[in-house]
């Protein structure tokens, strides 16, 4: 018998049969009641440790009347986001309370995905910002990465599908997921894959926030050159690297589709684009899924707790 914590009335479980990587997957526990804190992890077979972990954060907006239930139910969400480079197959979803017991346990599947390789030759400017140790680098990297830590377990916007940063007139010049082979100016090479999508924009294009969000960073980088980043939800930040001009604020709050910044082409840029990366729980994943598909829409997640109320009642 899988065993419930004692503050819970009657929780109920989604965790998606196919898990994406490079994607965000969205699990969801509802009740009646205030839905207690909770993580999620992944493992698979034979594994002494989860491949990764989730924490839950709850959604500041009822679901309607679903199936039996005599009132609306409330609802929180963890985000699980495998990386590009995991090995597809069987895994096993977990939901635990904040003291490790298991509340449910679900298999899934790890799905395969396959990414272009691309060879790319850098100047020995280029070749110097990449691949020379650099103390800045370093600071800068523990900074930005401190940032992606942040975690405010609340979910205030009505989500939905996230808006393109630049005008759709504009095409992508990489895409994410991208294998690249660097090239360096010494003979030397090495392996990595695009974290983002790149537009194929002039210096000085508008840059537009994709969803609402908080600015957690404007910063001026080695290698990202002028940089802004953008929380969306509980460790979800939309990244954009490479600018001309930031035209906000760390702490100020922006609405979907007001300016953020101006294209660029600063930092190790091998020519004007804009980069625009997003991050859930420190992992990069595909922005695209989130103009397609949306992040925690209200609509799809009630369709979703809709069906299985409508089986288990």
């Amino acid at each position: 018998m899988i065993p419930l914590w004692s503050t819970w009335a009657e929780p109920r479980f989604f965790g998606p049969t196919f898990l994406r990587i490079g994607a965000i997957n969205e699990l969801y526990v509802w009740d009646e009641v205030s839905v207690a804190p909770f993580t999620v992890e992944v493992w698979k077979d034979g594994a002494s440790k989860p491949l990764l972990a989730a924490r839950g954060f709850s959604v500041n907006r009822p679901l309607p009347v679903l199936g039996a239930a005599k009132k609306p139910l409330l609802w929180a969400a963890a985000l699980v986001c495998p990386e590009v480079l995991e090995a597809p197959g069987p895994v096993k979803v977990r939901f635990l309370t904040s003291k490790g017991e298991l509340l449910h346990e679900t298999p899934s599947q790890l799905m395969p995905r396959n990414f272009p390789v691309e060879e790319i030759p850098l100047s020995p400017e280029m070749t110097r910002l990449r691949a020379k140790p650099d103390p800045r680098k370093d600071r800068e990297a523990v900074a930005i990465w401190a940032v992606y830590q942040r975690f405010e377990p609340q979910f205030h916007w009505p989500g939905g599908r996230f808006l393109l940063p630049v005008s759709p007139i504009f095409p992508s010049s990489a895409h994410f997921g991208d294998v690249r082979h660097y090239q360096y100016a010494d003979g030397t090479s090495s392996r990595d894959y695009h974290r983002g999508t790149d537009f194929a924009v002039p210096v000085g294009t508008p840059v537009q926030a994709p969803a609402p969000g908080t600015v957690v960073l404007v910063s001026d980088r080695m290698l990202t050159g002028i940089t802004v980043v953008l929380e969306h939800a509980p460790g979800v930040y939309s990244v954009f690297f490479h600018l001309s001009k930031a035209n906000v604020k760390v702490g100020q709050k922006v609405k979907a589709a007001e300016r953020l910044a101006l294209s660029g082409a600063t930092g190790l840029a091998t020519g004007p684009h804009l980069h625009w990366e997003v991050r859930s729980n420190g992992v990069p994943v595909d922005p695209l899924d989130l103009v397609t598909d949306g992040l925690l829409d209200t609509n799809s997640v009630s369709a979703v707790i809709s069906s299985i109320e409508r089986v288990i009642h």
